[in-house]
């Protein structure tokens, strides 16, 4: 890559040309692994989500669909568009809209491979992605009991709910869009929608535009520019959320947001620490996705879209408030920072360790978790806080427990009956 950025025409301009080429196949690259896990296992993240049996397996079900469709947007909107159509109750998505954060974290954790040519890079890249990791894993497992035993969660949605219902629905567009969606759709059309190829495709696409993208980085950010960046974009924790949040909210995918920002942490232009709030900005905008999809679910204020709604909204109160509690003592911000150093020094020492780590925390302990409390009859008593309408169609027996493995609240239907 080296090379062939020496054979290419010098100057500012034709490196900021050759930084927007790799960006762009940087970005379909990430859109190819979704399409490419997705036909691998087409159908399964909606038949894991519609089969949940207690909220444990719940938990772990968003952690395993977020990792096989590799966006948390598309999880959580598809969540809620099967709250929304009666399927799943309140109680079933909850869990999932939290696992679903753990999850949305293997894109960046997969990017970060992409530096296993240079050992410090590698180093770099692996800790900064694993940051993400442990702060939503550390946020879960505190919030997830919390809302079991004192609906911390659901409580708030409710009462938003309640002021939003009727707001209409809200579309926001994606410029990249335009640009990537017809490559990658060409690209799977070539492969005749084959997901094994196509993720071949993709994980070459995405090795060779990181080079690109780390090559055309080094040659423009000279020190001054490397200043700036710190200054203006990461200078303060408030500086670097905003940015996080409006890069997600305007290409409505933090995996993209997350990622585009590995190859910057690798170069040690910004350091983990210095990344977290531009993450934890990026966790608050993917769940704006899921809530456009509930306003407009919600606008009639029927009980099933009520609840979608209701369910969109514990996701993003959960990011707010998982920031609210973990990140203002420094001690406390720090706690996933050092784990990530931590672990990184064990899991960089080689490539097979780094896959072995994606593959067992994303793939292997969520579905062997799965396989092992399906049947667990763990925390049955769940019945989140829902707004009044929810309430009453669930008494009418309009919303029910079908396919969620539990009754739901006022419901005479139970596990042994289905």
């Amino acid at each position: 890559m080296q090379r062939l950025m020496q054979i290419l025409p010098q100057g500012r301009m034709w490196n900021f040309l050759y930084l927007t080429i790799a960006l762009m196949l940087f970005f379909t690259s990430l859109d190819l692994l979704g399409e490419g896990f997705e036909l691998l296992g087409e159908g399964a993240a909606e038949t894991l989500i519609a089969t949940t049996a207690n909220p444990i397996t719940g938990f772990l079900v968003g952690i395993l669909a977020t990792t096989i469709i590799q966006s948390s947007s598309t999880t959580t909107s598809l969540t809620v568009a099967i709250v929304a159509s009666g399927t799943i109750t309140p109680a079933a998505a909850i869990p999932i809209m939290l696992g679903a954060n753990i999850g949305t974290s293997v894109t960046n954790t997969i990017v970060a491979l992409g530096h296993y040519n240079n050992r410090d890079e590698f180093k770099r890249a692996f800790t900064g992605s694993m940051v993400l990791d442990y702060f939503n894993i550390i946020a879960a497992l505190i919030f997830l009991p919390l809302e079991l035993f004192a609906h911390i969660l659901s409580w708030p949605a409710t009462q938003l709910t309640n002021m939003l219902v009727g707001a209409g629905a809200i579309e926001l567009f994606s410029p990249l869009d335009i640009i990537v969606d017809p490559i990658a759709n060409f690209i799977v059309s070539l492969t005749q929608e084959m997901g094994w190829i196509v993720l071949i495709v993709a994980f070459g696409l995405l090795y060779f535009s990181l080079k690109g993208l780390v090559s055309s980085l080094k040659v423009i950010l000279d020190q001054d520019l490397q200043e700036k960046v710190k200054k203006y974009l990461f200078g303060s924790w408030w500086q670097a959320m905003l940015f996080g949040l409006g890069i997600t909210i305007a290409v409505q995918s933090s995996s993209i947001t997350t990622s585009v920002i590995v190859p910057i942490i690798a170069l040690g232009i910004v350091v983990a620490l210095q990344a977290l709030p531009y993450f934890l900005g990026a966790n608050i905008g993917t769940s704006t996705t899921a809530l456009l999809a509930a306003l407009s679910l919600g606008s009639d204020g029927g009980a099933e879209g009520t609840a979608a709604l209701m369910v969109a909204l514990v996701h993003m109160i959960f990011d707010i408030f998982a920031i609210i509690l973990l990140f203002p003592i420094q001690k406390i911000r720090e706690i996933p920072v050092w784990l990530a150093n931590k672990t990184g020094d064990v899991v960089t020492k080689s490539r097979v360790a780094a896959i072995i780590y994606i593959a067992a925390i994303f793939y292997l302990l969520p579905f062997g978790g799965i396989w092992l409390t399906r049947d667990w009859d763990v925390a049955t008593f769940y019945e989140p806080t829902v707004p009044e309408q929810v309430e009453a169609a669930r008494e009418e027996g309009d919303i029910n427990g079908e396919n969620t493995g539990k009754s739901a609240p006022h419901n005479s239907q139970t596990k042994d009956s289905q």
